[in-house]
């Protein structure tokens, strides 16, 4: 049912005060309940410490007599409990009925005298059936003495106040509605003849008014209908003619939108178009040759002003590849649409060299097992040969595992599967565990890892499997390379920025980290694509040594997941350095700050 404006305040006064009237009867019998149950809950205490001196002085006597002589004194429910919760004494029951209750060890007034304390709770008593306040202490004899006290008497007199307050409020309620249906009449009654004017106005009568005397906010309101009315008579035809052009021209569209006449002229273009086609500020006027040169779009322009709507259709301008579309208007002229879709070829030409990287570096040990693994069907292979043959096949399915299992980790990374967990870690002992996975390799190559991380720049707020797996690739990549005997630099200092290049600015907060190794480097024509996934500098080399081309690209995710950023150095012949930039800890307990700069496994 629809309302009109003075129903819905009449209605609208009547519940905001049945509410207030509910929320305070409601609220004021809690408070009150709550303020009867305290009082009573320290008359109650001082009872307790009473019938625990008196019971000091019978505490010889039957646990259920002692109950019933303090009941009587009290005037309470007075319960005698053993420790482990066995009732041995109630006034309010006879001792025939004491076997029958259940065990009262975890109730909560028992279980906090058992504490030590004074125990209290508000709860039916299971017993009786009846809501109890209880109050327990502990004895000096290793009993537990509880009083009891119904709360029904709490409840009446809430009751009654609520019921007061209750009456009161719907005296209020009452008075207050007769006064609020008057107020609503009295306002809206001119917001009705006001309504009537716009309604009139709004079905195309402009000559009507609703001139008011009053000089409130109702008359300011009639006013101001009567001055749009007016402006909307004198406006009306001038918009008119306006109105389709605006409608068709959105500036604020990324897209590229132009609007040409019959002739071909340019009408409008949005700021995007302007950018899109370099035109200047004012482009009205301009031919279709001025607009672009390239015959594909003189051919959309054609067809758009032949009145036939153009499907997408991909152009090139200026180095960007744009997709157009163009609709012609009823009155002349058309409507282009332009869409730079550079990135998303940029896109899809790095899928398509993934795809083919990645079927490239599969399918190179896939064609070393296949081959060896037919070699090893041939019955007369010697078995010299056949354990060659099958270390082989070993070695390049651990090199194909290897390969699955990083490209398994860049996906995770990249589509947002992985989440930094950081923490507070050590440097040196994530690359020490990194490092002890590489320990035969480096065995058998007589290569070692030297750590120089000052203490200060001991710790970083970083994932530890994420550390631990950068650490994995970058000595990885360094043991590969390092000549026989060499040695791998693991170095550590605080900067002001994660961008090497903005290091020394005013600052705090990063830890940059260096691999360094001195093995053959790195040409700088290689350096600004090493992170790519699958590049390489040196193919012949990594693909002999098992590398995936992988790893450096999975270090470069990892890093900036963190908000750092990394970057390599190199000069041929001289090895290469690879930095990247942490987090440090905003705060540190001194003596984790004062542990040793060097984990178990790093040669210092």
């Amino acid at each position: 049912m629809r309302l009109r404006a003075d129903q819905k305040l009449f209605l609208t006064y009547l519940t905001i005060i049945a509410v207030v009237v509910l929320v305070l009867t409601v609220g004021v019998g809690q408070l009150l309940r709550r303020h009867l149950t305290d009082m009573l809950a320290r008359d109650l205490a001082r009872e307790l410490r009473l019938s625990n001196a008196l019971y000091d002085t019978r505490r010889t006597a039957d646990p259920d007599a002692i109950a019933d002589w303090l009941g009587s004194i009290s005037g309470r429910r007075v319960t005698l409990i053993d420790l482990d919760g066995t009732v041995r004494g109630d006034s309010d029951l006879r001792p025939d009925q004491l076997p029958g209750l259940e065990n009262h060890r975890q109730r909560a007034e028992v279980a906090a005298a058992l504490a030590g304390g004074t125990g209290r709770a508000v709860r039916m008593s299971h017993s009786v059936g009846i809501e109890h306040l209880y109050m327990a202490v502990r004895t000096r004899d290793a009993h537990i003495i509880r009083l009891a006290v119904p709360l029904h008497e709490v409840k009446q007199t809430v009751a009654r106040v609520q019921r007061g307050i209750f009456g009161v409020g719907f005296i209020a309620l009452v008075l207050t509605g007769l006064l609020s249906l008057g107020f609503s009449i009295a306002v809206t009654y001119p917001l009705r003849q006001i309504a009537g004017v716009a309604r009139a106005m709004a079905a195309g009568d402009l000559t009507r008014r609703a001139r008011r005397d009053q000089r409130d906010e109702l008359g300011e309101l009639a006013d101001a209908l009567d001055t749009l009315a007016a402006e909307l008579q004198r406006r009306l035809g001038q918009l008119e003619g306006e109105r389709a052009e605006m409608q068709a021209l959105i500036d604020g569209m990324s897209e590229g939108v132009i609007a040409v006449d019959a002739r071909g002229h340019v009408q409008r273009a949005n700021p995007a178009a302007q950018r899109l086609f370099t035109l200047p500020a004012d482009p009205r006027g301009l031919s279709p040759h001025e607009v672009a040169r390239r015959q594909a779009f003189q051919e959309l322009v054609k067809r758009a002003l032949d009145g036939a709507p153009v499907l997408p259709t991909e152009l090139t301008q200026d180095g960007r590849n744009l997709l157009a579309t163009a609709q012609p208007l009823p009155t002349g002229g058309a409507v282009m649409v332009f869409l730079d879709v550079s990135e998303l070829r940029r896109l899809e030409d790095v899928r398509r060299d993934f795809v083919a990287n990645a079927s490239h570096e599969l399918k190179t040990p896939l064609t070393a097992i296949r081959g060896f693994a037919e070699t090893l069907l041939d019955p007369g292979l010697p078995p010299a040969l056949r354990e060659q043959f099958t270390r082989t096949v070993k070695d390049n399915a651990d090199r194909l595992q290897r390969i699955i299992d990083d490209l398994l980790d860049l996906s995770r990374i990249e589509t947002g599967g992985w989440r930094v967990q950081p923490e507070i870690i050590s440097i040196t002992e994530i690359a020490g565990e990194a490092w002890a996975a590489l320990d035969e390799s480096a065995r058998q190559r007589n290569v070692t890892l030297a750590a120089q991380v000052p203490a200060e720049c001991e710790f970083v707020y970083a994932d530890p499997s994420a550390l631990r797996q950068v650490f994995t690739n970058l000595f990885g990549n360094a043991l590969r390379y390092s000549p026989q005997g060499g040695t791998i630099e693991l170095l550590a200092r605080g900067v002001a920025s994660r961008t090497p290049a903005t290091a020394d600015r005013a600052g705090d907060g990063w830890v940059q980290i260096a691999v360094r190794d001195h093995g053959t480097g790195i040409p700088s024509a290689h350096l600004p694509r090493i992170f790519e996934r699958f590049y390489r500098a040196d193919t012949a080399r990594s693909r002999e040594d098992g590398g995936t081309g992988l790893g450096l690209a999975i270090v470069r995710h990892l890093v900036e997941g963190h908000g750092g950023s990394v970057e390599a150095e190199s000069e041929l012949g001289r090895g290469a350095t690879i930095r990247f930039t942490l987090p440090a800890p905003e705060e540190m307990d001194a003596a984790t700050a004062d542990a040793d700069a060097f984990a178990p496994g790093i040669n210092p």
